[in-house]
């Protein structure tokens, strides 16, 4: 059995190109029954295909003694393994506290980011996780459940990006025969026994049910439909690919044309609307259903003037054909400031619901978004920069020279009762930044800048979700 099921992860790697000879890959170890598998079975095939395995363990502080003695354990079998291991203790509860997450979102936030970290001090090409077969089927009837479409539904991949998932192809139950046959004993974390959150509950309770009254196979049918539905999303991602540069107005990132969206097929719109709102916002989090058929809707009335208040403090307008996408940030109450606030640099500032980061980089972002904004970092020797809405005198450097505010949010066709909400980043009477819409032309990045200022500014409720 064994070694049957090392052939299924030889020949699903294969199929998708995830065990490449020479490969240095590093693998994501918690001492459970799945990651201990999967480590073993790459151990096997490590002198088959020439590849070089390294180990990671992240003690989440979570269990206590049994944390810790998961730690040890993992190094011990790598010590037995004469493979490298990298660990690192962490406390999630404090981490979760602090930052507002639930426990289980501050242990996953945690443990990727000390495992994307370890990937590059072991030089490693990619990193493997142990998810298997049924942690796929969970996963789609979880996105079910909360509503999803064909992204969703194809759930995980095989290999996203320098992540690969060797086991998806692999029952739980595979697994577990395997390591009997192996004479692994894994770690038992006994926190996945709890029907306390919803992937314990569908795990523990709906899939059985399931599988006693619905279909033996419950868990097979629901990863071939993430199969179908990746398949078919990646032909509809390159259909939208194909059409995306007809649809970008000038060039620009933040609008698109209403005439050829319009021509689409309702589902490539739909899924236009969602990059192009994920590709300005930076967001991870996906529209939902009701506003896209309300974006959607907007597109189709195609009214000069007509807005719509999206998630995360954004708004979508249409105006002379175009559809835009702004950051409605604005001061508290959407009421013009008493007093001045000085930016934290480096650091963030606190105002109302919006956070705003300021860092020093030595190189641009790779991009940014209208919630994102750098300049040359000698505006500091300028005097302080401060968050505040307008005042009297306001002006800002356009190519064309200096402009009165006023004017700029005139032109801009800004309403009269929303201008003075608007939040600016600001030094003196100089508007550096009208947040989530015009940026200033002063201080531009040359090459002979040599530190430079990166703003982002984030809603709170963001940060928790």
């Amino acid at each position: 059995m064994s070694d049957e099921i090392i052939s299924k992860v030889l020949a699903y790697g294969d199929r998708h190109g995830l065990l490449l000879p020479g490969r240095h890959i590093l693998v994501a170890c918690s001492g459970g029954a799945d990651s201990l598998a999967l480590l073993d079975i790459l151990l096997q095939l490590r002198t088959l295909r020439q590849l070089t395995i390294t180990a990671a363990h992240f003690e989440h502080g979570i269990r206590g003694q049994d944390s810790r003695d998961d730690a040890a354990f993992v190094r011990q079998f790598c010590r037995n393994q004469g493979i490298a291991c990298l660990v690192k203790s962490g406390d999630v509860p404090a981490f979760a506290a602090r930052e507002g997450l639930s426990l289980e979102l501050a242990a996953r936030t945690l443990r990727y980011r000390f495992l994307w970290q370890a990937r590059e001090e072991a030089g490693a090409d990619v990193l493997a996780t142990a998810h298997h077969a049924d942690d796929q089927a969970e996963t789609v009837l979880m996105r079910i459940l909360r509503g999803t479409g064909p992204d969703g539904l194809a759930a995980m991949r095989p290999a996203t990006g320098c992540h690969i998932r060797p086991l998806l192809g692999v029952t739980r139950q595979e697994i577990e025969r395997y390591c009997q046959e192996r004479d692994l004993v894994p770690r038992h974390d006994a926190t996945n026994d709890l029907p306390d959150c919803t992937r314990n509950r569908l795990r523990l309770k709906v899939l059985p049910y399931l599988r006693t009254h619905g279909n033996p196979e419950i868990s097979r049918a629901l990863c071939q439909l993430s199969e179908l539905a990746s398949e078919e999303n990646d032909y509809l991602e390159q259909e939208l690919s194909a059409a995306w540069p007809y649809l970008q107005a000038d060039n620009s990132e933040h609008a698109l044309l209403l005439e050829p969206l319009q021509r689409l097929h309702p589902a490539l719109r739909r899924r236009a609307l969602r990059r192009f709102f994920r590709e300005n916002t930076g967001s991870m989090k996906d529209l939902g259903f009701l506003h896209i058929q309300a974006l959607s809707h907007l597109v189709s009335c195609g009214q000069t003037g007509k807005q719509l208040a999206l998630p995360g403090g954004w708004q979508a307008s249409v105006a002379y054909g175009r559809l835009g996408l702004r950051l409605q940030a604005e001061a508290p109450a959407g009421k013009s400031l008493s007093k001045v606030i000085a930016a934290a640099v480096p650091g963030r500032t606190c105002l109302g619901s919006w956070i705003l980061h300021a860092s020093l980089l030595t190189k641009c972002p790779a991009s940014t978004t209208p919630a994102g904004f750098y300049l040359d970092a000698g505006v500091l020797e300028d005097g302080p920069l401060v968050l505040r809405t307008r005042r009297p005198g306001d002006i800002m450097s356009l190519p064309a020279g200096h402009k009165k505010l006023k004017d700029i949010l005139i032109d801009d066709k800004v309403p009269r009762e929303a201008r003075d909400g608007l939040l600016l980043l600001a030094s003196g009477h100089e508007v550096l930044w009208v947040i989530g819409r015009r940026r200033s032309s002063r201080y531009p990045v040359t090459e002979d800048t040599r530190k430079i200022l990166y703003f982002r500014l984030e809603r709170k409720e963001d940060k928790k979700s």
